[in-house]
């Protein structure tokens, strides 16, 4: 049994779902993951990571736009502003997805389902590195 620790950075648009799928299993690949459980934390509270379907590239419209219309940016509307105009909206955003994801490897292969990718969901509208910590353990 292994145990591997390390970070990945990804770069982001700004407001969006960036499909990571690939550079996830690129990099079980380059460590040579067999069998075991992949966990990935976004160390941020602007965005986050969720599995969801890519079959029709109108899903990621529809999310965007329900979260748009979930969570508007507003000004005035949200008490905390530290910086920039979205800061709370994000936070609120970010609040009801989810920061960490584990997913399975199974000889090394992330074992998504045929329309299924992995997506960071930026919250914030300007362009972004976010840093995902990556755990492993399995052989």
């Amino acid at each position: 049994m292994k145990q591997e620790f390390f970070e990945l950075s990804i770069e982001t648009p700004g407001k969006s779902l960036t499909d990571i799928s690939g550079v996830v299993q690129r990099t079980v690949s380059e460590h040579g993951f067999g069998s075991g459980l992949l966990t990935l934390w976004c160390v941020h509270t602007g965005a986050a990571l969720l599995v969801q379907a890519n079959a029709d590239p109108e899903v990621v419209k529809d999310i965007e736009t329900f979260f748009e219309e979930l969570v508007p940016k507003s000004p005035g509307k949200y008490h905390h502003r530290p910086s920039e105009d979205d800061n709370a909206p994000s936070h609120l955003r970010a609040l009801l997805t989810q920061t960490q994801v584990s997913i399975p490897v199974e000889q090394g292969q992330l074992p998504l389902g045929r329309v299924q990718s992995l997506y960071l969901f930026e919250h914030r509208e300007a362009p972004k590195t976010r840093r995902l910590k990556v755990h492993y353990i399995g052989t």
